[in-house]
C-alpha cells in the first residue's frame, strides 16, 4: 500500500507492508539512486519472517518521490528520514521501531541515531561520505562522477579520517542494538568502512560471504539470498 508522508513543502512516497505483529515497525531505506521497489524483496522477507510491518521509503529524487536526484542533497534526505520516523512514531505509538538500511540509506540512518532513539538498526553494506559533501547538491557528483567516486573510495579506506567522521566519532548516545552487514565482495564499501561502523556503534558484525555491493543485481543464488535474509531476520527476532 502506498503512503505519502509530508515533508516541509512536499510529500515523499513510501510503501507499507502490513505484518502480523502490531508491536513492531521496520523502516527500510534504499541506496543512492535506487528505489523502494528495489527493497521490496527485503521488506517482504522481514515481514514474513519476523511479523513486523515495514515502511519502505523513496527519498526525493528517487523512485516515485518528487524532484530530480541532481537537485537534492544528503541533508535534505536526512530531514525526510526524520519526517518518516516521526510519522511512524505518531501513527504507531505503541510499536518498537527498527531501521534496516543499505548503502546510502545506511549512512542516513546512522545520521538519524544522532536525533532519534529506536530499538534496532541494521546497516547493510553502509556507505559513508566525506563530511564536506553533506550539504552539496547531488549534481556535484553526477557532473563529476569519476572525480567524486575516486575521492569517496580514498576516504572510505582511510581509517584515521573515518574515525573522525561526525557519525563515527564518540561519545555514542544511541542505545539501540546495531547489526553491521559487510558484503565480502563489495567493491564500493570496503572493509575499512564496515569495520569503522562496527567499532563506532559497538555492533555485531555479519560478513555475507560471496555477496557484492548490490544484492539484486550481483547475487542470483536464491538459497544464498534466503540465508542472508534469514540471518538478518533471526537477529531482529533476538533483540
Amino acid at each position: 500500500m502506498e503512503k505519502k508522508i509530508a515533508c516541509p513543502g512536499y510529500e515523499i512516497s513510501t510503501n507499507w507492508y502490513e505484518g502480523s505483529d502490531a508491536s513492531k515497525v521496520l523502516i527500510v531505506l534504499p541506496g543512492y539512486s535506487a528505489s523502494k521497489e528495489r527493497q521490496k524483496p527485503h521488506a517482504q522477507a522481514m515481514v514474513e519472517q519476523t511479523g513486523t510491518s515495514a515502511l519502505v521509503v523513496d527519498f526525493s529524487g528517487h523512485g516515485t518521490s518528487p524532484f530530480e536526484l541532481r537537485d537534492t542533497r544528503p541533508a535534505q534526505h536526512l530531514l525526510e528520514l526524520v519526517c518518516v520516523f516521526d510519522w511512524v512514531a505518531e501513527h504507531h505509538p505503541a510499536a518498537e521501531i527498527s531501521v534496516s538500511a543499505c548503502s546510502y540509506g545506511g549512512f542516513l540512518s546512522a545520521q538519524l541515531t544522532l536525533y532519534r532513539e529506536f530499538k534496532n538498526l541494521i546497516l547493510r553494506a553502509p556507505a559513508i561520505y566525506r563530511p564536506v559533501t553533506f550539504y552539496d547538491l547531488w549534481a556535484k557528483r553526477i557532473d563529476n562522477t569519476q572525480q567524486y567516486d575516486r575521492a569517496a573510495r580514498e576516504y572510505r579506506t582511510n581509517e584515521a579520517l573515518l574515525a573522525k567522521h561526525p557519525i563515527l566519532a564518540g561519545p555514542r548516545v544511541f542505545t539501540g542494538n546495531v547489526l553491521v552487514v559487510a558484503h565480502e565482495r563489495d567493491a564500493i564499501v570496503p572493509v575499512e568502512t564496515t569495520n569503522a561502523y562496527a567499532r563506532a556503534f559497538g555492533a555485531e558484525l555479519f560478513v555475507a560471504e560471496g555477496f557484492a555491493h548490490v544484492i539484486d543485481k550481483d547475487n542470483q543464488d536464491s538459497a544464498q539470498l534466503h540465508a542472508y535474509q534469514k540471518r538478518i531476520a533471526d537477529w531482529l527476532l533476538s533483540h
